[in-house]
């Protein structure tokens, strides 16, 4: 539920809730003071009945009851009630109420009762309910809609502010803009994400540039170590010194690869690469097969392909790398003799080869030196840098393993 949404539905509620209340309380103030003036009026006419009484003058007003009697009537307390008296005309029966109190008037005891009509507190109740649910209704919906529209307006920067937020990336070169707003809340919230961003984009190029520094000089004394290695070997050495400089270039190599491929995560993890263009994905793929063949056909690997044209808009130096990989991958773990799979599609690219299962668990299988076949030179990065290249592009890659194939599959 949206956060406007949620204001006006608590909003809603709680004028419900108001709005019930007060008009149960106006009803029983309502109901108390009527009651009072009622009862005040009936003690009026008693008292004006009494007037008529001791001037002798016959008694005419209507809805009034005299009797007297002994003076045990000055005994009985004065009664404030109401009734229900039937009425022939409408034939249904009416709300009354009376007074009755005894009085002496020129040494008689009189006892007087005078009578009123009210319209019954039933219909009080009616009236008043149909009264605050009209009431209600206007506020409840008007004040609601009102409610929505200002706070949607006062929102309104930080939906702006939110939204902006999502597009920013701290590899932009450019400062986060925000709304301007009037709130002081909002206007702080600004600083503090101003702040955060800029200090994410400082902390981002200070990391970058350590990275690309640390990748630069640390590939030039590998180079140098390639080479001196590479020198010491042409000379005249005995076979075991041999095997110790053949193990020292194969360590030196694989560190120079790791190091590249270590380079190539961090700047696939910082969408580094924006040079994306329409590409021919199945030129890029049957130009890294050409290259590889060679290498399919000596461990007699019986390959299989079904390429389709597929036109996609990505960088082609990553489509490079995520299709050799790949190959290379199925090279690596497919055993002398074994069938491979590739097939590309308008939907998916899939690479199938037949191998044992995996000796390792599968949430591994994407992560950096997570695997790896005994006695295979690569550098433990190769699904990694595939997976990574696949969330730059928002791509879906999965695995999957049956009937003893390896099935990886990039669907986009």
């Amino acid at each position: 539920m949206r956060l406007l949404t949620k204001i006006s539905y608590y909003h809603f509620w709680l004028s419900v809730v108001v709005l019930g209340i007060t008009g149960f309380i106006l009803f029983l103030f309502l109901q108390r003071e009527i009651t009072a003036e009622i009862e005040e009026q009936l003690e009026l006419q008693t008292d004006m009945v009494v007037e008529e009484l001791r001037e002798g003058k016959s008694i005419n007003f209507p809805l009034v009851q005299i009797r007297s009697g002994n003076k045990d009537l000055m005994s009985l307390p004065k009664v404030f009630k109401d009734t229900l008296i039937y009425d022939r005309l409408q034939n249904e029966h009416e709300g009354y109420y009376y007074f009755e109190e005894s009085k002496l008037v020129n040494h008689t005891p009189y006892r007087i009762r005078v009578m009123t009509t009210y319209i019954g507190w039933g219909n009080y109740s009616k009236t008043i309910s149909y009264i605050f649910i009209t009431i209600a209704c206007m506020l409840i919906v008007l004040g609601t809609l009102v409610n929505y529209f200002i706070s949607r307006s006062l929102w309104a920067p930080f939906l702006i502010n939110l939204k902006r937020m999502k597009g920013y990336s701290v590899s932009s070169k450019e400062e986060l803009q925000l709304a301007v707003t009037d709130v002081k809340e909002f206007q702080e919230m600004n600083q503090v994400l101003t702040d955060l961003a800029e200090r994410g984009r400082k902390e981002y190029n200070a990391l970058k540039e350590f990275t690309e520094n640390a990748s630069h000089e640390i590939q030039t004394p590998l180079s140098i170590l390639k080479v001196r290695l590479e020198s010491i070997s042409q000379m005249n050495i005995d076979e075991q010194l041999a095997r110790l400089l053949n193990d020292s270039k194969q360590a030196v190599s694989r560190l120079s690869k790791v190091n590249k491929g270590l380079l190539l995560l961090a700047k696939l993890e910082n969408n580094a690469f924006t040079d994306q263009q329409d590409i021919s994905l199945d030129d890029v793929l049957q130009r890294n097969f050409d290259l590889m063949e060679d290498l399919f056909q000596q461990k007699q690997l019986n390959v299989m392909c079904d390429i389709q044209q597929k036109k996609i808009f990505a960088s082609a130096f990553l489509m490079e790398i995520l299709i050799s990989n790949l190959l290379s991958n199925a090279i690596a773990y497919t055993q002398p003799t074994a069938e491979v799979r590739i097939m590309l599609n308008s939907d998916y690219f899939e690479i199938s080869n037949q191998g044992q299962p995996l000796d390792f668990d599968l949430s591994r299988l994407f992560t950096r030196f997570g695997k790896g076949a005994p006695g295979y030179g690569g550098n433990g990065l190769g699904l990694s840098i595939v997976k990574q290249i696949c969330v730059s592009h928002n791509w879906d890659i999965s695995y999957n393993y049956s009937s003893q194939t390896h099935v990886f599959r990039v669907s986009f």
